[in-house]
């Protein structure tokens, strides 16, 4: 696939997604959604794939989610009929909620409204000191349900729900993100990229896929379903990586004092 508002790099076990339409704080539109689509489905498939960064170009935003201008052509378009734009960007978010490998969200400058999606969906999230985070949902008319709901998991559900429901006239920064703990490392924005495949880099090359993967499932699969059930179904989880190559291999590298040599087998 040609993207046009992806630029898309793959290294090794790593694959960096940086959205790319400055002129429009890197906002989506449907062209965004499908290349998102394409990509995600890429990264769940390839086996050689094992940790994405998603990032936005520049200095002045991460991602100000749907573009509203957009959003108001379609409508004109239909003669005021809804328009299913509104919940395009559903097919993005059940692949990322579907896949087990880790996401790694660096946020720099805005992150507005739909920009909380990849926000919400990633597994790690560092940003840089410019960031700010606010939610207009409500200011253009339209209800802010899933990346709410995925953010209450992550920080105060009381700081979510005024955020959300004040939309515009309420914002937080990095540092506070941070306090609250939805961002788990602030750094300088030249930083933010380099400090991102660091982190990606810890991970594909000296933790194995295949329990990095289960530990994801575990944790998630275990919240789903609350305290006592969620341990228990973890339990359920550890098995998976009995029977890999990997697991032998973890232990013989750290006894012969040596960075393990995963395969994802």
């Amino acid at each position: 696939m040609d993207y046009s508002y992806l630029v898309v790099e793959k290294k090794g076990h790593i694959i960096s997604v940086t959205m790319n339409r400055p002129e429009r704080l890197n906002a989506f539109d449907r062209q965004g959604v499908d290349e998102f689509i394409h990509i995600m489905t890429e990264y769940r498939d390839d086996p050689d794939l094992w940790c994405m960064i998603i990032t936005g170009v520049g200095e002045r935003a991460f991602c100000v989610g749907l573009d509203v201008k957009a959003m108001s052509a379609a409508q004109k378009s239909e003669k005021g009929r809804p328009v299913q734009e509104y919940t395009f960007w559903k097919p993005v978010a059940d692949l990322m909620q579907a896949i087990n490998k880790p996401f790694i969200a660096a946020v720099n400058g805005w992150c507005v409204g739909g920009g909380w999606h990849l926000v919400a969906d990633s597994d790690i999230v560092i940003a840089s000191e410019n960031a700010l985070f606010r939610d207009t949902h409500v200011n253009v008319g339209l209800i802010n349900g899933p990346e709410a709901t995925g953010l209450a998991w992550k920080m105060p559900v009381g700081i979510v729900m005024r955020m959300c429901i004040e939309g515009r006239h309420w914002q937080a920064t990095a540092q506070q993100a941070y306090q609250w703990g939805l961002v788990t490392e602030v750094v300088p924005f030249p930083k933010l990229v380099p400090r991102a495949c660091e982190i990606a880099t810890h991970i594909v090359e000296e933790s194995a896929p295949l329990a990095v993967q289960g530990t994801k499932k575990a944790i998630l699969g275990g919240l789903s379903r609350g305290l006592h059930e969620g341990i228990a179904y973890t339990w359920t989880v550890l098995p998976e990586v009995h029977a890999t190559q990997d697991l032998q291999e973890g232990p013989r590298a750290f006894v012969e004092k040596r960075k393990p040599r995963f395969q994802g087998r």
